[in-house]
């Protein structure tokens, strides 16, 4: 019977505290360091309904294509250095501006522009010693939502901001178990090992 943290003193679960988060776009003054992140949702997908076919008294069902769900993201603001500056600048790389002339009117947001401003987005899990234990990596991110809270004389706590973030899909690495499908078809045909 293989070893679990519940009999054994040698192995630690993974604890939701430890994780750190980089959000490291292409101009690096506008970085989100891992210190900023409150919490973050980790990655989830949802099967979209497939083909369903109906004989006589039965539905039978068929898988549809897989849909990676966005993560909410809070972080803080330290004021030094400016998480909302560092935020409009993210959106100023996506390639929006405000439409103050003709030119800048004419500039819009592009998918590439979109994720290489935000850039690279790794969720990493951390074991008691600061080891990685899970990554999890959000292929062509971009941010679709942004809050930036709220102000109140009742209050003396840093201000929270909340990130929502769309990404086409996450891929999975440094597990203590492989990440290598195997499709099950009439044979087995195992998946090359760069699927995560």
């Amino acid at each position: 019977m293989a070893n679990t943290f519940w009999s054994s003193n040698t192995i630690e679960p993974k604890r939701t505290f430890r994780f750190l988060m980089d959000i490291s776009p292409l101009n690096d003054p506008n970085s989100i360091a891992s210190y900023y992140v409150k919490s973050a949702g980790k990655p989830s997908f949802q099967m979209e309904g497939g083909a369903q076919v109906k004989y006589i008294q039965h539905t039978f069902k068929y898988p549809g294509r897989v849909m990676w769900q966005p993560i909410t993201v809070t972080i803080l603001d330290p004021a030094v250095p400016d998480a909302t500056a560092i935020l409009m600048n993210i959106l100023a790389s996506s390639g929006y501006f405000a439409p103050k002339d003709e030119t800048l009117s004419t500039v819009s947001i592009s998918k590439q522009s979109a994720n290489a401003a935000l850039g690279g987005i790794k969720l990493r899990q951390i074991d008691a010693d600061g080891n990685e234990i899970e990554e999890w990596t959000l292929n062509n991110p971009y941010l679709s939502n942004v809050t930036f809270g709220e102000v109140s004389m009742d209050s003396d706590d840093i201000p929270n901001y909340q990130l929502t973030i769309e990404y086409d899909y996450a891929t999975l690495a440094k597990t203590s178990t492989p990440v290598i499908g195997v499709v099950a078809t009439g044979g087995s045909k195992q998946l090359p090992p760069n699927f995560s």
